[in-house]
């Protein structure tokens, strides 16, 4: 009797954990499937365009760039950075005469190059006429102090100063100038020896880079010895916090985007091959927009399940190159005036929506996938026939500054790498 009391209530068990297991829709019971219909649709047009933005702030940044490179998309790409030093820190030394000047060197390092690749690059220093005004903002585009004069110039392997310290040889009488102020302790402005530097590139543009110098690995020094005991020394000077920044600019008359002038404008991919550009730094974006996503609607209510864009970098761009496409775009919506504001579902211009880059194993595609339903939604569901599109740029709060990664996007037009849109929508009817 016990043996036949446990199987019925193993039974028992057995059917509850199944009914359990089974997933239930709250409220399936009030859909009337007979009123609605999920359709898909990924046939919409897509088009883009590349826009020039008005100003990208590149003061106060946390990397100093310098170099140049020849892209044949973007044409020459030009980076030069602009500072001031500072002498708030201990920058003396006994006044005796037996210490005698050494040399003078810029000592820095690199974490950042682009393209990234081994290769011989060509360096200048030079001095500047007058400081950086620190009430002065300074953008992308600002021409800066004039220069002086040159200073010093190097050539290096970009293999081996990679993330390591290196000097670069200054001219002597500046060296023997600031030797002489550092003599003086009691009198430590520099001003009347030096105003500021600047870095930029030397020579061809061919084979070269444009690298990345954090800015606390940057700083002049003076070397001494003691001719008695002959004991070497040296003082420094930093760069002064917040007098600082790059000029980051690109001729791009010979390509596609020749005609991309004016800031603020656009042009459309039409005219540049069915290809977008984006560029950090510079200030090119792509501005996506939908022309025909009002049709879908056809006087129906819809309610839009999932709506999301695959927007594809130009394999040939960076194919069989070290112009390595950028890893994340972030998404904005563009101001009256085709400025960056915050993006349209963040909320926040500090944390624009990042989008990451993914590789397909088998083929070696690349896509960038952006989620739009909120977005769809709200355009679809507005009386108004007028609606702003995205802008895809690097994050403008940081990366933007400190970098001049690219890509090359293909259009809805594109032959092979074409953007789509795809939309999964429920008709009430």
């Amino acid at each position: 009797m016990r043996n036949l009391t446990d199987f019925l209530l193993f039974i028992v068990l057995a059917i509850w954990v199944a009914a359990c297991q089974q997933s239930t829709l709250i409220g399936e019971d009030l859909i009337d499937e007979d009123n609605t219909q999920v359709q898909e649709i990924d046939t919409l047009r897509v088009e883009t365009s590349s826009l020039l933005l008005d100003s990208i702030y590149t003061a106060n940044a946390s990397r100093m760039l310098a170099g140049a490179f020849a892209d044949p998309y973007l044409g020459k790409v030009s980076a030069q950075c602009f500072f001031n030093l500072d002498s708030v820190d201990i920058f003396s030394i006994e006044d005796d005469a037996n210490l005698l000047f050494d040399s003078l060197s810029l000592s820095l390092r690199h974490d950042y190059e682009y393209p990234a690749t081994d290769h011989l690059q060509n360096l200048a220093v030079y001095t500047l006429e007058e400081k950086l005004d620190d009430e002065v903002f300074y953008f992308n585009h600002s021409v800066g102090p004039e220069t002086l004069q040159k200073v010093g110039v190097t050539t290096f392997n970009t293999h081996s100063t990679r993330n390591n310290r290196f000097n670069i040889r200054l001219a002597d009488d500046l060296g023997r100038a600031l030797f002489e102020v550092a003599k003086k302790s009691d009198e430590l402005d520099i001003d009347h020896v030096i105003q500021g530097m600047s870095i930029r590139q030397e020579g061809e543009l061919a084979g070269q880079s444009v690298l990345g110098f954090p800015t606390d690995s940057i700083y002049l020094q003076v070397h001494y010895h003691d001719r008695k005991t002959d004991e070497k020394g040296s003082v420094s000077l930093k760069l002064k916090p917040a007098l600082r920044y790059n000029r980051l600019l690109s001729d791009r008359g010979q390509t596609a985007l020749r005609n991309l002038t004016q800031r603020g404008t656009a042009v459309s991919s039409s005219q540049t091959n069915a290809e977008s550009y984006i560029q950090a730094g510079v200030g090119i974006c792509t501005k996506l927009d939908f022309p025909t996503l009002r049709s879908i609607r056809q006087n129906r209510k819809i309610s839009v399940n999932l709506a999301y864009l695959d927007i594809q970098p130009i394999k040939s761009s960076y194919q069989g190159s070290d112009l390595a496409p950028l890893e994340n775009l972030y998404v904005y919506s563009p101001t009256h005036k085709n400025t960056l504001k915050q993006t349209y579902w963040s909320g926040s211009e500090i944390n624009p929506v990042s989008v990451q880059r993914t590789v397909d194993a088998l083929t070696g595609n690349s896509t960038y996938r952006i989620y739009l339903t909120d977005y769809i939604s709200d355009i679809l569901n507005q009386d108004a026939d007028e609606y702003t599109g995205i802008l895809l740029y690097t994050s403008a709060s940081s990366t933007g500054i400190n970098e001049l990664g690219r890509v090359v996007l293909g259009s809805g037009q594109h032959p092979r790498e074409a953007a789509k849109l795809h939309i999964i929508f429920t008709v009430i009817k």
